[in-house]
């Protein structure tokens, strides 16, 4: 399969992806980039959210469930708003405009010119994206290769096998999905397995293919569009600063590359490119965006909207979102404090702000504590200096990557722009140290309560944190960038405005030219800068990363998880086994993953997991048949007559866990046929159960 026969899953994942949410906050009256922005997260939490409750509702977790419900919300939502219309008597009104109830997000109107004309205004969004789109969509595919290929790495096992999970049994339900066995259900964020399983469910394409589209997509579009927002509200909603933002939105090798290129990541990946979208809605929320929502309604119920899909995704981003979070409310405590000493606000205000700030401060706490993992499964190790720590925060290279020689300098002047502005946008430096802070703790200080305490949410994890830095940092460098860029347009403007006075009489121009050859040349150079920077970002940082994700995707004859050779037979395996047959395989070797590439259900789909005494059993002792009269009433009962033999290398150091295929992996398991093979790895039946 080729990257062009893709289009049409490429389409319906950004339908997917999109639709649903669009409907709805089309009906709040939500317009122009919150509407684009928003759309994504808000699906993600109906996807999330639907299959939750559809298993109480006794309905399927398909694409038809999905999109009805999705429709039913639309509707209400469009007829609340019409409700809300007619009692406030405004002729607007929703999240998207005015109205007594409801009130407006911030910038839900066109762009203002700011003095770079109309055009730059109308298309700095789509062309800012289409920039983003372009550079990620570029760089996974790259990366990936084949659409068929997959991330042959431990965690892939879950991921590839959940998808198919869901997609098989259409039920998605976070508190049930587990380890993928009815022995093993429990409660495991599945929001981004739900939305790849509708996908694949709608399309009918390969897993992996899905998975890879489903990527992309999250990448290429819904980060740049979530950075956007975020940036209208921390920055402004302004042509310069969202255009910085389309051209850099691709420009970090800690996100959204590092997670796909490392784990691999998908639901983290996932939750961080909503991540920006949630802390622009909190920022406008507490009262400090650039831009003022008519009423805090707004932005707390778009909140409300897109919390579910981010939590039930990966609950650990919502935590960095309340660690995030942290300097604007307290910002906003201090400024009701000095506001209530100026008598600016009641006491009864102050009290609110108090009361606002302890509550947040114990719900953070309490998320903090609950919201990890236990110790034994946080087992990630500091590895560097606290002077390379934070040389890697300022030039956005963490875990060793390439210094990004653009964003370097463009940080060190943001942080110095939110200097000369501290009143005003202290609190940016805030959300920014907090990002870099946890960052150096995981990554320089030796292991102990208090980096466990500040990081066990994140499984101690550098790369995990890592990840997160591109979010608080985009701001910074934006700042910084404009700030350059009026230099520049300054600079450009005042040359040529002396060079036309000065020969104005001998080239006879108007007077109207004199005025506006210097803004429009002023203006071209703003934008050939802006995509310069873009440009030049696509350095050796983010040429290794592509190369560490190419080198993880790719299907060798010695990949770490499924060779060549395993590949080839898993494909074989639904002309040998019929459906509804079993298979034993070893997941470490990658055998289990015949159920997500050949459809054909294997006894044990993931490392982890509860297994039943007959399951367990089979996993024990199934190389045994042909003289443990205990084995064929299993095998029969279970119908997992079939095994597969990958050898011993298994996708990372680990004891033996499926000791009932050592015989057959040494060749001296009686009572069995090859039924098919490839080189040295075999699909086999056992013959001495009927």
């Amino acid at each position: 399969m080729t990257w062009w026969q893709t289009i049409p899953t490429f389409a319906a994942a950004t339908l997917l992806y999109f639709l649903p949410g669009f409907a709805i906050l089309a009906g709040a009256g939500v317009r122009r980039l919150n509407l684009a922005a928003l759309s994504a997260p808000v699906s993600a939490s109906i996807a999330a959210c639907t299959a939750v409750v559809a298993p109480f509702l006794h309905l399927p977790f398909n694409p038809t469930v999905f999109f009805a419900v999705s429709a039913v919300l639309a509707l209400g939502t469009y007829l609340v708003r019409l409700r809300w219309l007619r009692r406030s008597g405004n002729s607007q009104g929703g999240l998207g405009t005015a109205s007594k109830t409801g009130g407006h997000l911030a910038a839900n109107g066109p762009i203002l010119p700011s003095g770079l004309g109309r055009i730059t205004a109308l298309l700095s969004v789509p062309v800012g994206m289409l920039f983003a789109a372009a550079i990620i969509t570029t760089r996974y595919v790259s990366g990936i290769g084949s659409p068929e290929n997959f991330s042959q790495t431990f965690d892939n096992i879950y991921h590839l096998n959940a998808v198919q999970h869901i997609a098989q049994f259409q039920n998605g339900s976070s508190l049930t999905l587990g380890n993928l066995t009815a022995g093993s259900q429990g409660f495991y964020p599945a929001g981004m397995h739900d939305m790849m399983a509708l996908l694949q469910m709608v399309t009918g394409t390969p897993i992996p293919v899905a998975v890879n589209v489903g990527t992309i997509v999250i990448g290429a579009i819904i980060w740049p569009l979530s950075c956007m927002f975020m940036i209208s509200r921390i920055v402004g909603y302004r042509p310069i600063p969202l255009l910085v933002t389309g051209a850099l939105a691709g420009s970090f090798s800690a996100f959204p590359y590092l997670m796909v290129a490392f784990g691999v990541l998908y639901p983290f990946h996932a939750a961080i490119a909503l991540l920006p979208v949630a802390l622009g809605l909190a920022a406008e929320l507490l009262g400090v965006s650039k831009a003022k929502p008519s009423s805090p309604w707004a932005p707390a119920w778009a909140l409300v909207a897109i919390l579910p899909g981010i939590v039930l995704i990966h609950p650990s981003v919502f935590v960095a979102l309340l660690g995030f979070t942290a300097p604007v409310v307290l910002a906003m405590l201090i400024r009701s404090v000095v506001g209530f000493r100026k008598r600016h606000i009641t006491g009864k205000a102050l009290g609110i702000w108090i009361a606002i700030s302890t509550a947040y401060a114990g719900a953070t706490l309490l998320a903090w504590v609950l919201l990890r993992p236990g110790l034994g499964a946080a087992p990630w190790t500091p590895f560097q200096s606290n002077a390379r720590a934070i040389g890697e925060i300022l030039s956005s290279a963490p875990m060793g990557t390439t210094v990004a020689w653009i964003l370097l300098p463009l940080t060190v002047i943001g942080l110095y722009v939110v200097s000369r502005q501290w009143r005003q946008r202290w609190w940016i430096l805030g959300i920014y140290a907090v990002g870099g802070l946890l960052y150096l703790v995981v990554s320089s200080w030796g292991p102990g309560f208090f980096r466990t305490f500040l990081t066990g949410v994140w499984y101690n994890d550098s790369f995990r944190l890592a990840a997160l830095l591109p979010t608080v940092t985009l701001p910074v460098i934006v700042l910084g960038a404009e700030w350059v860029l009026w230099r520049i347009r300054s600079l450009v403007d005042l040359l040529l405005s002396r060079k036309m006075v000065l020969g104005a009489d001998s080239k006879g121009l108007p007077n109207l030219t004199l005025r506006l050859l210097p803004s429009i040349s002023g203006i071209l150079v703003v934008w050939l800068t802006i995509f310069g920077m873009g440009v030049l970002a696509q350095g050796g940082t983010l040429s290794s990363v592509q190369d560490r994700l190419g080198n993880i995707f790719a299907v060798t004859p010695t990949s770490d998880l499924v060779t060549t050779n395993e590949l080839a037979l898993i494909k074989e395996v639904p002309d040998s086994v019929p459906a509804g047959g079993v298979i034993v395989a070893n997941p470490l070797t990658g055998g289990s993953l015949v159920y997500a590439l050949a459809n054909r259900e294997s006894l044990a789909p993931h490392v982890f997991g509860e297994r039943t005494p007959k399951e367990q059993y089979l996993i024990d002792h199934w190389d045994e048949a042909a003289y443990n009269k205990a084995v064929c009433p299993i095998i029969k009962e279970l119908n997992a007559y079939w095994a597969l033999n990958f050898g011993n290398q298994t996708v990372i150091p680990a004891e033996d866990p499926f000791p009932g295929l050592d015989s057959l992996i040494a060749g001296t398991t009686p009572g069995i046929d090859i039924v098919a093979q490839v080189g040295d790895v075999q699909l086999v039946r056992t013959t001495v159960c009927g």
